[in-house]
């Protein structure tokens, strides 16, 4: 089973659904906006495996790309290392691969940025 971050209608980013749901939790730590938790409920992110970040209201879809973009990949990392039997070559894969969802995070902030500043 997968399932699928979309930050925007264009990136979507698929991964199994034991990361799909360490991500949900890391978010849900780290996320005090609880209009983000009500929305995607509704959206129904827990059924479908497919938390659209796009259709979060603001501002807490900004705090949600903010943490893909700030410490994901580095918090993964560390909790895989101590908490998993992955080899560091595994864990160093799964960081990259939540590199590149920080990568779409930050593009969609960066265009929003671009967007509000005209």
């Amino acid at each position: 089973m997968s399932g699928d971050i979309s930050v925007s209608e264009e990136y979507v980013w698929t991964t199994s659904s034991g990361m799909f749901w360490w991500i949900v939790e890391h978010l849900k730590e780290r996320v005090t906006n609880q209009s983000v938790w009500a929305c995607a409920d509704k959206d129904g992110f827990e059924v479908l495996k497919d938390f659209r970040v796009y259709r979060l209201p603001e501002p807490g879809r900004r705090e949600v790309l903010r943490v893909l973009v700030q410490d994901l990949p580095s918090a993964y990392g560390a909790w895989a290392r101590e908490h998993t039997s992955l080899s560091e070559a595994q864990v160093a894969g799964a960081v990259h691969n939540l590199e590149i969802l920080a990568m779409m995070a930050t593009e969609v902030l960066r265009e929003r940025d671009n967007g509000s500043a005209g």
